[in-house]
């Protein structure tokens, strides 16, 4: 898969001496849509996502995960972590406010970050996402498809 022809692709330094990936595209002037990517994958734009969003003004920004490609690992680091990356990534493109999504194992991502940046999340959905593991009253398999089912 490669990107759109138009991403701007920099790095964004995060705390601790850490730096993420960070790829934008569409309007720069649009609001951001922060997009979490699914588990393995990277942040790279896809094409249609970012038709999509600029069709609708919206400026897709996606960060590489720690650990992933270009992007400093963090030891120790929970899903919930993902929010104070995030929002240093809205700083560094101007956004006091934006939206997020994630697909996969982006989702739970961008759950976090609506939980915990309350005031700057603007909304948030999340595109075939698993759920919580060992939530009660929960079986976790129902929906998977049977290669999903095998491979867990």
């Amino acid at each position: 898969m490669t990107a759109p022809d138009d991403v701007r692709t920099f790095r964004v330094e995060v705390g601790g001496g850490r730096m993420l990936e960070v790829r934008a595209a569409g309007p720069a002037d649009g609001i951001p849509l922060i997009a979490h990517h699914g588990t393995p994958s990277i942040g790279l734009p896809f094409g249609p996502y970012v038709a999509t969003a600029a069709s609708r003004g919206l400026q897709l920004v996606t960060a590489t995960r720690p650990g992933y490609a270009g992007s400093t690992r963090d030891p120790g680091r929970t899903v919930a972590s993902c929010a104070a990356d995030t929002a240093a990534v809205a700083d560094a493109v101007g956004a006091e406010r934006f939206y997020v999504t994630g697909q996969s194992g982006g989702g739970p991502h961008a759950l976090a970050c609506a939980a915990l940046l309350p005031d700057r999340v603007i909304s948030a959905a999340c595109i075939g996402t698993p759920a919580p593991y060992g939530a009660e009253g929960l079986d976790w398999l129902d929906g998977m498809g049977e290669g999903n089912i095998v491979e867990f």
